[in-house]
């Protein structure tokens, strides 16, 4: 071989070597970066074509051209990908419908001696007093105001229900924005992808960056991918196509007029409704439309049949003038239960008589006391406090549910996350051995080149010197 040949080598090992270590040298820098995937140098023998192909005479034993080092490959597990994105989905819609549920819990405030249990507890306990002493003007204040806490407890729970229903739909456009965002990028990243390894170079890092938005997205709604033979890759809301090459179809939040005050996502290009089985935006719409509307009407159940059971006993009484016919409360359900005004501006009318004339009988209020123990709610089956009981157990069980869910995805999502650490992550230790092994090998090189390099000094200057 000539020593030019040997040369060529050299220098190509020079390369390559040096490559392996700005490679390691990106690994190390990266080792913190969110989503970067460790890359490493393919280095392969060069046959004597100069190609990786080895002609008949190489393998006869002669030698090759040395190494090429052309390729920077990411080291990515795309299985555990394509699990670690799905456990997102179920982990992150699981987290919202948990929150939801939690601060719909705190609304009730149960069991405390503010919530709700408590206060119905003391509403009883007013009229009770009321029937021991039914003229005394104290019993009836005390009635008077505790019925107005409690109906006012009623009413700030229905509002912070309905507050916290007006929040979520809120965020479903703020959810529109972000997924909007993220599949803006993905349609940027592959015509760059496309335009860098059209060049026959590797776009390692922005398609790092296009991955960790595919997880982002996959938390955030239903989506599914493919990679393209052109290196593009399709993203699918649901069944609508959301990235498409250099192309992203937006979405944006309008009114439902099946759901109304309520807003739905659709496709700008088409008002093709957005579906989505799993991620944030499920989660979200299970709260909004299921979860909390459900607690609403339960809270207006509860609220109509107290006002219907106690008006319709009061409004048979008669009070200490005689007065009679008056509902204790005026509304119809959660949003607007109160006590009658009259009542709040006149204790001595509360009917707690059951005949006109008898300003010492309380009859009439023990039978309104006596409801608390009447199966008046649930077809019949259930007192208001059992009713109310079951609808904050009920709850609780829900919230456990969707916090133990959640939790089982996180735990899950950790460790698919660990595992694809373990392939794609940076191990410090190992780019250093990695390292020293490339700068021993570039030294070596080096070596060889300096050999040649004074091989060849001999050759063109001392030929012909021996012997004179």
């Amino acid at each position: 071989m000539a020593l030019s040949v040997g040369l060529d080598t050299a220098v190509k090992a020079l390369r390559a070597h040096q490559l392996a270590v700005d490679v390691a040298s990106h690994n190390i820098a990266n080792a913190q970066s969110p989503g970067f995937s460790r890359q490493r140098v393919l280095l392969r023998p060069m046959g004597l074509d100069g190609t990786d192909h080895f002609t008949r005479d190489a393998l006869l034993g002669r030698a090759g051209f040395g190494v090429d080092a052309s390729d920077v490959n990411r080291v990515r597990d795309v299985f555990l990908d394509f699990q670690l994105r799905s456990n997102l989905g179920t982990r992150d819609q699981n987290q919202t419908l948990s929150r939801a549920l939690s601060q719909a819990e705190l609304v009730f405030n149960d069991p405390t001696d503010n919530g709700l249990s408590a206060i119905m507890s003391s509403f009883w306990a007013a009229w009770h007093d009321v029937v021991n002493n039914p003229e005394s003007p104290a019993a009836r204040t005390t009635l008077v105001h505790t019925t107005t806490t409690m109906a006012t407890r009623i009413q700030r729970a229905h509002t912070d229900l309905t507050s916290q229903r007006t929040d979520l739909n809120r965020n479903l456009g703020m959810i529109a924005q972000r997924i909007n965002a993220a599949a803006s990028e993905i349609a940027s990243l592959n015509f760059q992808i496309k335009q860098v390894e059209l060049n026959g170079d590797m776009a390692n890092d922005l398609r790092d960056r296009r991955d960790l938005l595919l997880d982002q997205l996959s938390g955030i709604a239903d989506i599914s991918y493919s990679e393209q033979p052109d290196t593009s890759v399709v993203v699918y809301l649901g069944s609508h196509e959301l990235v498409f090459a250099n192309a992203a179809r937006e979405v944006k939040s309008v009114a439902d007029p099946g759901n109304p005050g309520m807003d739905k996502l659709v496709f700008t290009m088409d008002d093709q409704d957005v579906l989505s089985n799993s991620g944030e935006l499920r989660g979200l719409l299970d709260a909004r439309d299921t979860a909390i509307p459900g607690l609403i009407t339960k809270l207006d159940t509860l609220a109509a049949a107290l006002i219907t059971s106690v008006n319709g006993v009061h409004a048979a009484g008669f009070g200490l003038d005689n007065s009679t016919g008056l509902a204790f409360f005026t509304g119809t359900g959660a949003s607007d239960i109160a006590l009658n005004a009259v009542l709040a501006a006149n204790p001595h009318q509360v009917a707690a008589s059951a005949a006109s004339g008898a300003p010492g009988d309380g009859s009439n209020a023990l039978a309104i006391a006596n409801l608390q123990l009447a199966a008046t709610m649930a077809a019949g089956t259930q007192t208001f406090e059992e009713y109310y009981g079951n609808v904050v157990s009920v709850l609780g069980a829900d919230v456990d549910r969707a916090a133990g869910l959640a939790e089982s995805a996180d735990l899950m999502s950790s460790h698919l996350d660990q595992l694809r650490q373990s392939v794609s992550g940076v191990n410090l230790d190992e780019e250093m051995t990695n390292l020293n092994a490339s700068q021993h090998a570039y030294q070596a090189a080096a070596r060889v080149i300096t050999t040649i390099d004074e091989m060849l000094e001999t050759l063109i200057n001392r030929t012909g010197i021996a012997g004179r």
